[in-house]
């Protein structure tokens, strides 16, 4: 594990506080001096998941995920822990010396591309605002009926139709020939010809609000490809990202639901009319990781996609990942038009306004979508539409909520719900992903009152580590007869003898085990394990001593009987009772010492 030093993790706490770390991905509220939220980790209704600033940690009573920010960031960003350290103490303003030749280069690399996309959206919204060249655009847009608002919220820009000037105007800026041909600017075949020519640009912008990409709609109207993004690059992969998620996280944490649309111009006329809340996928169908950064943020979506058959087909896909993710679903549709943009352009936002007053729960949605397609009075009707919502079932992690489907599915198609169970079990799926993990399931919540004085001990211990160097010399982890104690042990001797142990988030990220992690993060919450603690491990080496002398004295006496019946000679025998004589002063000596203690 590489090492950075105690001083930037202290400065990095001190600067921020976990609360402010967490509100980036989950909304907070204070309740019972701790803050509240939704856990981001598993799918629930009721908030359990806690943030103690002044302890600088976090814990899910449900899931029983508990640590520090930097444990947060690892997790919600899937990076190790010196990245998460990297991103944190870039938000707080520490700097990092220790750095490896690759970490830097990559570092620096992701740093310029988002310096380069921040100017290029910056001078190609002057395009389209300012400049002659961009009036064509301007036009479009008013033809769009897109409001000039509009273009500052989404920060819209031009890419004019001359091939040489994205090329010049970067080089003139000292831009090398290398960085450009790994911007995505730039065609794969003539690292000079821009992407993007005679385009409405669309800035595409993470969740932190940096601009990782394009996307431009053709504005000559006689390319291929109306619309066009940029590739994936180092900082840009179209399946983390969401159009519009930036300009909508306002919204949807204050409780508002997500609304999920299919184009650029759809998302600009929502929010244009008010449903500020409104992204779309970029080029693909809504994924599983765009949900599950949607589902940071809020725990319910409305799916708007196109009427059409492959927009049918995207809506169904879309329930199905948030269904899978515990996320309620349900489904926008126009009468009057095909998407929000046309009808916006024809009937203005009041129209769009009217036209989205009433969503469909997506579970019913999926059924009369397909009861529409197939004859319900048939058996094979019947068994076509069961076989249409299944994906929707299988991805339901709760049975109370399945078995209401079934009622719901077995009402419209008139049969038994016995039927429907019948054919549900008899073709189930070998594997139904389900929101929790299997380890997750298996992680239970610490209760200190029932585990063993083995990790009690070193659960003392690993909060109270300036007191572990002096208690190794009483027990070895020999003495220790409880599993997790022994490993909690190892991480205590290895972080002692690599002296990274002065602070918990290092201590976290040498536990292997989920159990013991759990347990490990409980107990730095736990104003049980810090309240006197010598005397606490004093009283637990008495007990684990007491418990290992008794082993020696049964064991002893074993040998003692062996040698008297064999006759050994009077010389090992009186070893042997010398050896008891000391065992027995022992184990007198630690019980008199835990009787003092009672």
């Amino acid at each position: 594990m590489a090492k950075v030093s105690d001083s930037v993790l202290e400065q990095i706490k001190a600067r921020i506080p976990i609360s402010e770390v967490v509100s980036d991905y989950v909304t907070l509220s204070a309740r019972g001096g701790r803050l509240w939220g939704l856990c981001p980790f598993h799918q629930e209704k009721t908030a359990s998941f806690s943030v103690v600033d002044d302890q600088g940690f976090y814990y899910c009573f449900s899931c029983k995920k508990g640590g520090s920010m930097f444990d947060f960031v690892m997790e919600m960003e899937k990076v190790p822990f010196i990245e998460s350290v990297k991103i944190l103490a870039k938000k707080a303003g520490v700097e990092i010396a220790e750095e490896s030749p690759e970490d830097k280069k990559s570092r620096d690399l992701n740093e310029t591309l988002y310096d380069l996309y921040d100017k290029i959206a910056g001078s190609f919204h002057f395009l389209l605002t300012s400049s002659a060249q961009g009036e064509h655009a301007r036009e479009y847009l008013r033809k769009r009926n897109v409001a000039q608002n509009m273009w500052e919220t989404f920060n819209l820009g031009y890419a004019p139709q001359d091939s040489s000037w994205l090329y010049s105007f970067l080089k003139k800026r000292h831009y090398s020939d290398d960085l450009l041909a790994q911007s995505g600017l730039f065609s794969q075949n003539n690292a000079a010809y821009p992407l993007f020519r005679d385009r409405l640009m669309f800035p595409i912008r993470s969740w932190q609000g940096k601009t990782v990409a394009f996307g431009g709609r053709d504005l000559t109207f006689t390319s291929k490809a109306k619309y066009i993004n940029t590739p994936e690059t180092a900082i840009y992969s179209k399946k983390h990202h969401l159009f519009g998620l930036f300009e909508s996280l306002e919204t949807i944490k204050k409780g508002q639901k997500a609304i999920l649309c299919e184009g650029n111009f759809d998302v600009v006329a929502l929010h244009q009319s008010g449903f500020t809340n409104a992204m779309a996928p970029l080029g693909t169908s809504f994924t599983e990781e765009q949900a599950k950064l949607l589902r940071r943020y809020c725990t319910s979506v409305e799916i708007l996609f196109d009427s059409d058959k492959a927009g049918q087909s995207a809506t169904a896909k879309s329930l199905v990942i948030a269904q899978n993710l515990g996320m309620e679903n349900s489904v926008l549709t126009l009468a009057n038009a095909k998407d929000a943009s046309e009808l916006v352009q024809l009937e203005g936002e009041q129209a769009l306004k009217r036209a989205l007053q009433q969503p469909q729960q997506g579970f019913r949605y999926l059924v009369n979508n397909a009861v529409n397609q197939y004859d319900i009075l048939t058996p094979k009707g019947k068994s076509a539409v069961f076989n249409a919502v299944r994906p929707y079932l299988d991805a339901t992690a709760s049975s109370i909520e399945k078995q209401d489907l079934i009622k719901r599915l077995a009402a419209v198609l008139n049969v038994d719900e016995s039927s429907i169970h019948d054919d549900y079990s008899r073709n189930a799926p070998a594997e139904v992903k389900v929101v929790a993990t299997v380890g997750e399931m298996r992680v239970k919540p610490l209760n200190p009152a029932i585990i063993s004085v083995d990790l009690y001990a070193m659960l003392t211990l690993v909060n109270n580590r300036e007191l572990y160097l002096q208690t190794r010399y009483k027990i070895a982890v020999e003495d220790l007869e409880d599993a997790e104690a022994e490993a909690l042990y190892d991480v205590l001797e290895e972080a002692a003898r690599e002296e990274v142990g002065k602070h918990d988030e290092y201590i976290l990220q040498m536990i292997g085990d989920e159990q013991l992690r759990s347990d490990v993060a409980s107990s730095f919450t736990m104003e049980e394990f810090k309240l006197a603690p010598q005397r606490v491990i004093n009283e637990a080496v008495n007990r684990i001593q007491l418990r290992t002398y008794e082993k020696k004295r049964l064991s002893n006496k074993r040998l003692l009987d062996i040698s008297l019946l064999d006759g050994t000679g009077d010389e090992g025998i009186e070893e042997l009772l010398r050896e008891k004589t000391e065992i027995d002063a022992k184990i007198a000596q630690l019980r008199k010492a835990l009787e003092q203690d009672i």
